[in-house]
């Protein structure tokens, strides 16, 4: 159990934290700073700029803008990028190559450094812009505040507005952050590692969307149909139970597809999956997927949560096997993602939020994956949902869901290359592993070694 003593009078400075969990993690940033602890010197003290970005309003065309979702620890995904307006009154943060971009607001903390491919792009509220001193390499920086062990610290210092609001830092405790600083030698072993790392990312998310848009592409030859009705007639006895204007909308689409014959009711290649704990004992350590281990732009569960099945939400209670397809059926999220068998060590079992559907499809999986993607698939979805408060799916209401399905021969070679592209990303994880693994050894030893 950790412990600290803080004085009755910090709490009567206006502005000051309540939380017990802050001061725990001020003492420990004060120990580094103040103890034996000559290599660490404050984050500030090593930037020569450092910004949040700025509240903006998304359109369809403007200036290029990052969020949370397209940063990971030393990776960035320029995949999907929305576009923020900006008018000559609007403030906004400049992003410049080798900038390091640091997320003050989401958990997991995680960091990266621009790279060299656009000449203006700004970043959303949540994020910090740091501008690193000549004498800090911008990999370095960027793993050593990806590392697990500063983000235990981060964590302590982070605060919440309310129960269900993101955790939060304030510039003035990123700022205070211990950072230690080695020789130009070991920073450069990280930079080296780091830049193999973002090669093999970009590639392999290259080589994904390449063949995402080629199923895409024969899939629209296949079926030809025009998605987006603004229009439409339905006959009061082609009506069922429901009469919203999305499920009639639906109902029209349906017919429009079957009349194509390239689509398939998703039952008879797909069952979903029931939930049940059948075999799992409270006490035993599984691995937890939830909506923010998936990698939207991959479609690949990139990482998982290993805890006791006790320390969970009631509403993880999925049970997963490699070779299933979760589809986002809660909120307003159009996640689809694949698992390989990689995902999670063969003895642990894994289980799913019930925020995703698990479909456990007969043959070509891969393929499949990447078809839920389609635009065919997201407007069904979307007619298909209901709730006034959180929109969902029902597995009933899945079962009228129907999916494109190209010919066999289609399938099986789209499934082969989405496997080796699978494959390559795996390949890129791994490569960022080494990084993350590099940088937490050299940190924890730097704290280790003087305490």
């Amino acid at each position: 159990m950790r412990s600290t003593v803080i004085q009755l009078k910090k709490f009567r400075k206006k502005g000051n934290r309540l939380d017990p969990r802050f001061y725990l993690g001020e003492k420990t940033v004060k120990t580094i700073i103040n103890g034996n602890y000559d290599s660490f010197i404050k984050l500030g003290d090593l930037l020569d700029y450092f910004a949040d970005g700025s509240r903006l309003t998304s359109c369809e065309a403007g200036i290029p803008m990052l969020r949370l979702s397209n940063l990971d620890a030393c990776d960035i995904h320029f995949s999907g990028l929305k576009y923020a307006s900006i008018d000559k009154a609007a403030k906004w943060t400049a992003v410049k190559p080798q900038d390091v971009l640091f997320t003050q607001a989401a958990e997991p903390f995680r960091a990266a450094v621009m790279p060299e491919r656009f000449d203006v792009i700004t970043v959303s509220s949540e994020i910090t812009v740091m501008r690193p001193k000549s004498a800090v390499v911008p990999e370095y920086l960027a793993a050593i505040l990806s590392a697990p062990t500063m983000g235990k610290i981060l964590k302590d210092l982070a605060y919440r507005r309310s129960a269900t609001a993101l955790r939060r830092l304030r510039l003035k405790d990123i700022a205070g952050i211990p950072i230690p600083l080695p020789g130009r030698e070991l920073q450069n072993k990280i930079k080296t590692a780091y830049d193999n790392a973002a090669r093999l990312s970009q590639e392999s998310e290259t080589e994904l969307s390449q063949i995402v848009q080629a199923v895409h592409a024969e899939i629209d030859r296949k079926t030809q149909m025009q998605v987006t009705m603004r229009q439409f007639k339905i006959r009061k006895t082609e009506l069922s139970g429901r009469w919203d204007v999305a499920f009639c909308a639906n109902e029209v689409l349906r017919k429009q597809l079957l009349e194509s014959g390239s689509v398939t009711p998703l039952l008879q290649v797909a069952k979903p999956v029931p939930s049940t704990l059948k075999g799992i004992g409270e006490d035993e350590q599984v691995c937890a997927v939830k909506a923010e281990h998936i990698n939207e732009n991959t479609m690949m569960v990139e990482s998982v949560e290993t805890c006791r099945l006790s320390d969970l939400s009631p509403r993880m209670r999925q049970p997963l096997n490699p070779g299933d397809v979760l589809i986002c059926t809660t909120g307003s999220g159009e996640q689809v993602a694949y698992l390989d068998e990689k995902t999670a060590a063969e003895d642990c079992r894994i289980l799913g939020s019930a925020t995703f559907t698990a479909l456990r499809f007969t043959e070509t999986p891969r393929y499949f994956t990447i078809a839920m993607t389609h635009p065919i698939v997201r407007a069904q979805l979307n007619s298909l949902a209901t709730g006034a408060v959180q929109r969902f799916v029902s597995k009933k209401d899945l079962d009228s869901l129907l999916v494109p399905k190209l010919s066999v021969i289609w399938r099986e070679d789209f499934d082969s290359r989405v496997a080796r592209a699978f494959e390559r990303r795996r390949e890129a994880l791994t490569a960022k592993a080494h990084v993350l693994e590099f940088a937490e050894q050299f940190f924890s030893k730097e704290l280790g070694g003087r305490s």
